[in-house]
């Protein structure tokens, strides 16, 4: 797995760069201060699984610079990292073909678990703790972070502890194909079962955790460990 990532703040970049091999130690990252320098990679004929991209950095005029990565590289993968970003930027980096939007506020181990997803050939725009509004690129002040570090860890988890809590032995099956970053199809081959099934399930349970889509529903079962093989109990489909 080969990702450039592009940052011109030193100690973020190097300390992402740390945790992510951390995690996946097998991982090849290359770092780039500028859009200038990243670009310059590419056209040296480097290419990568995916290219991070902060959105305010030296050579990064708004989104015209990711706009014009993509269409030189249509097959790269390219991504904004950002600290900043409003939601018009997500709409619009979004549109004009990345693959994701990773605010800076994410846990490393969410946003390694998403580049996963990423790459894997899902789109990732992550949501809130409500499910109805964007993720916060950044927070005000020290009270809204605390705010947000005490609903993160009573309110939200205890409202997931429960959602999964109702889900059936097939259902969490699926959830665990869905943290692997596998399609439909593949879980329905995995699974044998007809993908129509599988789309029902998968709807099933986006519903009972109050996510829009699967990618929210994969981040879930990634935080809750449902990624390795359990026992499933036998039910209804």
């Amino acid at each position: 797995m080969r990702i450039l990532l592009a940052d011109d703040h030193v100690l973020f970049r190097e300390a992402m760069m740390l945790f992510i091999l951390s995690l996946r130690p097998d991982w090849k990252i290359d770092i780039s201060s500028s859009f200038t320098e990243a670009y310059q990679k590419l056209e040296n004929g480097s290419t990568y699984d995916l290219v991070l991209l902060d959105l305010r950095m030296p050579g990064m005029n708004g989104t015209d610079e990711l706009s014009t990565l993509i269409k030189h590289y249509p097959n790269q993968y390219a991504a904004i990292l950002s600290g900043v970003a409003e939601e018009h930027h997500v709409h619009e980096t979004m549109a004009m073909g990345s693959r994701a939007y990773f605010p800076k506020t994410l846990s490393g181990k969410v946003l390694v678990r998403a580049i996963e997803l990423v790459i894997s050939g899902q789109k990732f725009i992550p949501m809130d703790e409500t499910g109805q509004k964007l993720m916060p690129a950044y927070y005000d002040d020290y009270q809204e972070i605390q705010n947000a570090e005490i609903s993160t860890a009573s309110d939200s988890e205890d409202l997931a502890d429960n959602a999964i809590e109702t889900l059936t032995p097939r259902e969490r099956e699926v959830m665990q194909h869905l943290a692997q970053g596998l399609s439909n199809k593949d879980i329905a081959e995995n699974m044998t079962l007809k993908i129509s099934t599988i789309k029902l399930h998968v709807g099933n349970i986006c519903k009972k955790l109050n996510v829009e889509n699967r990618t929210q529903a994969a981040i879930i079962a990634y935080q809750y460990g449902l990624t390795t093989s359990m026992h499933m109990g036998t039910d209804s489909l």
